[in-house]
């Protein structure tokens, strides 16, 4: 069975486990017989008559989305197979023949395109050509639609944290920072999700701005946001988040040579220090240990980081 074509019968077999009856579901939604006709999937739907069958099942749109995700059999690409397997073995060169030999097709998704850049930083291999090419085109692709998708933001962020001035415009990375502003405030249930995967684009973004010298838009950025989680207490990890800005505004002041960037640096670090002592996780203490030396990589001020 395609898999475009799944949902009706996903459906059908959520609607059942829940025990709700076909007449009820349907309500005066839609026929019961074009209700069955769509769980046999022999027709389609809109998604506004779909969100209100869900409502009729006492289902939320993304509970329904990780219901389907996980019945639906969805196989692998070929390519992301044996990235996997070759990242598993941990040989750079291996990855980046595969990648080379991926790119030199004709057709190449940008979820594919994606997982090749991310891999091929991750070998910390020295780009070339090629690989510069593959990155232009992601780019091409992001800056080319109207709306940001899940993908889209994915890549924006990744390309962001690495990149310098002659990368992206002050302009572009402020729209972006505006756009992410706005999708970020929570306003139902899958919007939590999506506005973290924003934060994420939106703390890049700041980065970006501390580290290539734009302070003041970086400052006011910084306080626009955290203004922005204190005005959104459902938002996911807000705790986590707050504080990552607040390590980005403490560089803002450090890279200047500002007594406050010591006082923001101080509170992230015993935040983060807490965390790993409760916890006493490695993966904790080794973020502890990051964020410690990142703050003396940009501290200008000569005074001692106390926490």
């Amino acid at each position: 069975m395609n898999e475009k074509n799944q949902h009706g019968s996903i459906f059908k077999q959520l609607r059942e486990e829940r025990g709700y009856k076909l007449k009820d579901v349907a309500g005066d939604v839609i026929s019961t017989r074009t209700l069955l006709r769509f769980e046999a999937d022999e027709t389609s739907i809109s998604i506004a008559v779909f969100e209100k069958l869900l409502k009729n099942c006492g289902i939320e749109v993304l509970d329904y989305l990780v219901y389907y995700y996980d019945k639906v059999n969805i196989e692998l690409s070929e390519f992301t197979k044996k990235l996997n397997e070759c990242l598993r073995t941990g040989s750079p060169s291996k990855v980046v023949t595969e990648c080379k030999k991926e790119l030199k097709k004709n057709s190449i998704e940008l979820s594919e395109r994606l997982s090749i850049l991310m891999a091929l930083h991750g070998t910390n291999w020295k780009e070339d050509k090629v690989f510069d090419n593959n990155k232009r085109i992601i780019r091409e692709t992001i800056e080319s639609t109207n709306k940001l998708g899940w993908n889209e933001i994915s890549g924006l962020r990744f390309l962001i944290d690495y990149a310098s001035r002659e990368d992206y415009s002050v302009e572009y990375i402020d729209r972006i920072i505006e756009d992410c502003l706005q999708n970020i405030p929570v306003r139902n249930y899958l919007s939590q999700y999506v506005g973290v995967l924003y934060c994420d684009l939106l703390h890049a973004s700041l980065a970006f701005l501390s580290r290539n010298g734009y302070y003041d838009l970086a400052e006011k950025r910084c306080k626009n946001t955290l203004d922005l989680y204190y005005e959104n207490p459902f938002l996911l990890n807000r705790e986590s988040l707050y504080f990552d800005v607040i390590g980005i505004l403490a560089k803002v002041y450090l890279r200047q040579n500002k007594k406050e960037g010591v006082e923001l640096a101080n509170k992230v670090l015993k935040y983060k220090n807490i965390i790993a002592e409760t916890t006493d996780d490695s993966w904790c203490k080794q973020l502890m240990e990051i964020n410690y030396k990142s703050f003396c990589e940009v501290n200008k001020t000569g005074i001692d980081f106390e926490f």
